[in-house]
């Protein structure tokens, strides 16, 4: 008979099942810990599509930072640009208005609104023209800006110069209330670069004109328009 294998005692030999069932565990620890390529390849994409987010998102600001800046400059001077063919279009009404009424303008009480002598006397002679020609397109004050209300009641969004004085207003500039001469009742056959009409300007504030000191349009009595971006004082007539 052949010898009979002994097992001696604490000894770790392992039966062909048992040696069967902890390889396979084995087996199945090592692969679990191991990251397979689609998870890794994942997780890089996670990675790179996050950083391509971040780039994306600092190229819009820049891009935010150079455009908008450019828009509200395009937009002012289109504002500025019609505030003066307003000027222009009240111009030739004063015009026709004086030679029917043998040069001389229409006079308000003050300098400033409201100007319902203004407006009375232009629509009695039917030169009146059409009401948004009183009001600056840049203007965001809602008592300048154009309405029904606003027009029937003489409040028009510009000074006009051929008043009786300068009005009590104290936010007023100090050079129109102390050194203008008043009253000033115009006629056309005053100096032709005399100031008839311009932007509201008040002292230590700007004007509805943005991107200027003192950003101000203004009608002279031969029809013709100014500008003046930081002084009007120094221009006026």
């Amino acid at each position: 008979m052949a010898p009979q294998s002994r097992k001696c005692p604490g000894s770790q030999e392992l039966t062909l099942v048992e040696l069967a069932i902890v390889i396979g565990i084995r087996k199945t620890t090592s692969s679990n810990m191991k990251p397979t390529s689609s998870t890794s390849c994942l997780a890089a994409r996670s990675g790179f599509t996050f950083v391509q987010l971040l780039v994306v998102i600092a190229i819009v600001a820049l891009l935010i930072a150079l455009v908008v800046p450019t828009v509200q400059r395009v937009r002012e001077r289109a504002r500025l640009a019609l505030c003066k063919d307003n000027l222009r279009q009240i111009g030739t009404v004063l015009t026709l208005y004086g030679r029917a009424n043998g040069g001389n303008l229409p006079v308000s009480p003050t300098l400033e609104n409201p100007h319902a002598e203004l407006l009375e006397g232009l629509s009695a002679e039917r030169f009146i023209g059409g009401p948004k020609i009183y009001y600056c397109p840049a203007q965001p004050r809602p008592d300048l800006c154009f309405s029904d209300q606003n027009f029937k009641s003489g409040m028009i969004g510009y000074y006009y110069f051929s008043a009786a004085g300068p009005g009590d207003n104290p936010a007023l500039s100090k050079f129109l209330r102390n050194e203008a001469m008043w009253p000033r009742e115009l006629n056309t056959a005053m100096g032709p670069q005399t100031w008839v009409m311009s932007d509201i300007w008040v002292s230590s504030l700007p004007t509805a004109h943005l991107g200027y000191k003192k950003g101000v349009n203004y009608l002279m009595l031969d029809g013709s328009v100014g500008f003046v971006a930081e002084s009007p004082r120094r221009d006026f007539h």
